[in-house]
């Protein structure tokens, strides 16, 4: 047998093991509202809000059959997401930043779920205090509003409760710690750890798309 037959035997084996570990068992296109959020979003200490809408992207059932037998069903949601953020940190600044993100959702059978969503946005400061600006000739007036914008970069994780799975009741709670990163600050980058408690609406006709719904078997 030469090299060509033992690379084409060696691709078809994988290939073959490829198809068999993961079969699609349907694909349909369904349309599914979007979601609204609401949460509670502190930097470290200091209070703030955060409200956004979730678009659906992609939803994948997964169907899972361990070595033991045991069967394990999940879902796979993915959405695109818009924010407005806010929080106030006393005698430093208020920051509001407009972010859109990517969420990555794993939901068990029992409602439970897990998540990871990368953002990017734009970052707006307001300075705490009064600000003053000085002119070439050594005057001083109050600059009102006076702050910074900055490029925002926020990564995020959290788990939480789909109530409409056990209990068909239109809302998720979750509690989420994100890490945002804004720049440039001074010639750096600064870091801000945020952590959200909140709750998502999951409406019957907000936004309504046409999503790609896949049924797997592993």
């Amino acid at each position: 047998m030469n090299i060509q037959k033992i690379g084409l035997t060696f691709a078809v084996a994988v290939f073959s093991t490829f198809c068999y570990s993961q079969s699609v068992d349907s694909v349909r296109f369904e349309k599914k509202s979007s979601n609204l959020t609401i949460s509670y979003n502190s930097s470290i200490i200091y209070p703030g809000t955060r409200f956004g809408v979730e678009f659906p992207v992609r939803t994948i059932f997964i169907n899972k059959i361990s070595k033991s037998g045991k069967e394990k069903n999940f879902i796979k949601d993915r959405f695109l997401t818009a924010n407005l953020s806010w929080y106030h940190h006393p005698a430093f600044h208020d920051n509001v930043y407009l972010t859109a993100g990517f969420t990555m959702r794993r939901t068990k059978a029992n409602g439970f779920f897990t998540e990871f969503s990368p953002e990017i946005g734009l970052s707006r400061t307001f300075l705490g205090g009064t600000t003053y600006k000085v002119d070439n000739n050594g005057n001083a007036t109050i600059k009102k509003l006076a702050g910074y914008y900055y490029a925002l970069v926020s990564v995020g994780g959290g788990i939480g409760y789909d109530f409409s799975k056990t209990k068909q009741k239109p809302f998720l709670i979750f509690s989420k710690f994100n890490m945002i990163m804004m720049f440039p600050y001074n010639s750096t980058i600064y870091l801000r750890p945020v952590m959200e408690i909140g709750l998502i609406y999951k409406s019957l006709n907000f936004l309504s798309l046409k999503v790609k719904s896949i049924s797997r078997k592993k």
